[in-house]
């Protein structure tokens, strides 16, 4: 039998991370593999009890996240000794997974992977700040030291799996690395678990919503990077035009009360409300008319391949991986982030323009059908793993 073991970020509930762990861990089935998780346990271990009912699991406390480098090393090192995996997977990309990657280093038999869930541009950490002395150009010794100590570490990993193209350009020119060793592989979704359209009536009834409402929805935690209060500004700015605007914002996250207080302020209480953590988002994007994805920073984003496999409307920011994902004018309209405006505008061109809704409605759905099925992300995983652990034993 076979052991995985999975250096991660717990959470209370599934964010993206967390359920990628959750479509990936059906390739390693009880009867082949035992997946040992390393995480801090209070963090949340919602997407370990789901995962455990099909396969062979154990948890290891392990707070890689907050702990010093020094003490982190050490305590990884210990983990590698006593459970001795076949394969690492680290499901991380920030620098904190930096110790439990080098205390891997002096054990030749484990096959070390990371998944990289951020989004990064090639120009990501100049070289030169834009600082100028004598009108020459200082060399930022934040990115050149950066870029150092990410390339040693990210050189001693046997493959990097990445959910965006962008990042993988990225990588590779930033840290170095070689293309054969780094892979994009897409997010993917059941599809068959987004055909709700017959729960519509009943879920708006739920919601309190009239037949002339129009309900827009947003689902993803409740943190800055997520841009939500961007798209609140956006729905004030539509009620005001007298448009009968009731938007959902489902998750959970630090800035809730912030967010509350905004809505409140702006007099939106009867128009913007926030749901909580949801497990019923198919449910509710049945409901929906319109999905909004408002992010600041996006690595692919789980939540607008679901709403597209819904046939729902998108409009989105184009940042990070979206633009893979979205055509703006074919899947879907793009807009700039934090662009309040041109948000509230393209959410507005839409809502009344029937023919272009139902034209970005059929295109995203045959996007999603084509390139992001769980069956094909989890196909392409399973074949890269086999490979890689198959490697090792030659």
């Amino acid at each position: 039998m076979k052991k995985i073991l999975v250096v991660c970020k717990g959470h209370r509930n599934i964010a993206g991370a967390q359920l990628y762990l959750k479509q990936i861990a059906v390739i390693f089935p009880q009867r082949d593999y035992e997946i040992y998780f390393a995480l801090q346990k209070s963090d949340g271990l919602r997407f370990i009890e789901e995962i455990s009912s099909s396969c062979r699991t154990q948890i290891v406390d392990y707070d890689w996240r907050h702990l010093p480098f020094g003490i982190s090393f050490k305590l990884a090192r210990t983990i590698y000794s006593r459970i001795k995996p076949d394969l690492i997977i680290y499901n991380s990309s920030e620098d904190k997974i930096l110790a439990p990657i080098w205390a891997s280093r002096s054990f030749k038999s484990p096959k070390k992977v990371m998944i990289v869930h951020w989004a990064q541009s090639e120009r990501d950490l100049p070289l030169f700040s834009k600082r100028r002395i004598a009108g020459i150009p200082i060399p930022s010794r934040y990115s050149i030291k950066t870029r150092a100590i990410r390339a040693q570490s990210y050189n001693a990993l046997d493959h990097l799996v990445f959910v965006n193209q962008m990042t993988r350009r990225a990588y590779t020119k930033l840290y170095r690395l070689k293309p054969s060793k780094c892979t994009t592989i897409y997010n993917g979704v059941d599809l068959s678990a987004f055909s709700k359209a017959e729960k519509r009536a009943e879920v708006r009834c739920r919601l309190d919503l009239a037949p002339s409402d129009i309900m827009l929805l947003s689902t993803g935690n409740l943190t800055a990077v997520k841009g939500h209060s961007c798209l609140i500004s956006a729905v004030a700015s539509l009620v005001a035009k007298g448009m009968k605007i009731k938007c959902f914002l489902a998750g959970q996250g630090e800035l809730e009360g912030q967010l509350a207080c905004q809505i409140a302020d702006l007099g939106l209480s009867s128009s913007v409300k926030l749901l909580g953590y949801r497990n019923d988002v198919a449910e509710l994007l049945s409901a929906c008319d319109l999905f909004c994805m408002p992010s600041l920073n996006e690595a692919l984003g789980y939540s607008l391949i679901e709403a597209m496999a819904a046939g729902k409307p998108v409009v989105a920011s184009g940042v990070g991986g979206i633009p893979e994902v979205i055509t703006t004018e074919r899947e879907g309209l793009l807009v700039n982030p934090g662009d309040v405006e041109a948000l509230s505008d393209a959410i507005e061109r839409v809502l009344t323009n029937g023919s272009l809704m139902e034209s970005l409605k059929q295109n995203a759905l045959q996007k999603v059908k084509a390139e992001f099925s769980i069956e094909t992300m989890r196909t392409s995983t399973k074949a890269l793993f086999e490979k890689i652990l198959n490697a090792s034993e030659k």
